[in-house]
């Protein structure tokens, strides 16, 4: 299973410390703002009332799941450096560490200086990382990523089926099971669907 994460998203962290539970994980760093630039749409923070909502969904889940949870030093903020490390070295331990230091009293991961007080043995991959060729790494993961329908994190991958959200984990355990709901014959009556109105939009 294809694990899609950003580390500016909350659910991407609940997802993070929990995803482990699913099976085996490879772990897909993507630029989450480029998905939103790709659709043409905001992020849910960039909407005030649902930034409200928002951030009490985060705490009240976490709180379900047993998940310790503090509010960032920021948000939004700039992930790309800790992305470009993990797209590099796609270590699991480096990246629970890194949502830990955004989404659990740390002091964020915006800069070097504070990536390497969270992962000191990083430090000599910050170069490598911040390369052309790693940078593109990521871009090419981003864009590989809205190619396979991804259009969220976080989102998990199982073949060509794609689930979004850390509130999809029920459906992933049913589907890696065999027991998924969806059958072909009912789902083509929802793709046939035609419009008849058509939202105005400025």
């Amino acid at each position: 299973m294809r694990f899609t994460f950003d580390f500016i998203s909350p659910y991407a962290y609940l997802a993070a410390m929990k995803v482990e539970e699913l099976g085996e994980v490879e772990w897909s760093p993507v630029l989450f703002a480029a998905m939103l630039n790709h659709n043409g749409q905001k992020g849910p923070i960039e909407i005030p009332s649902k930034r409200l909502y928002t951030f009490k969904n985060v705490l009240r889940t976490a709180h379900d799941h047993g998940i310790s949870i503090q509010a960032p030093p920021s948000h939004p903020f700039n992930p790309l450096l800790a992305l470009r490390l993990v797209t590099l070295r796609p270590r699991p331990d480096w990246i629970k560490k890194l949502f830990c230091a955004v989404w659990d009293g740390g002091q964020g991961i915006e800069t070097r200086e504070a990536i390497a007080a969270v992962l000191p043995e990083a430090v000599d991959d910050f170069d490598e990382a911040e390369s052309p060729e790693n940078k593109a790494r990521l871009r090419e993961n981003t864009e590989q990523a809205i190619g396979r329908q991804v259009f969220g994190v976080p989102s998990f991958e199982i073949g060509d089926e794609v689930f979004w959200g850390f509130d999809s984990f029920p459906h992933v355990r049913r589907f890696l099971a065999g027991e998924d709901p969806i059958d072909s014959e009912t789902f083509q009556r929802w793709l046939d669907l035609k419009p008849t109105a058509q939202r105005r939009r400025s």
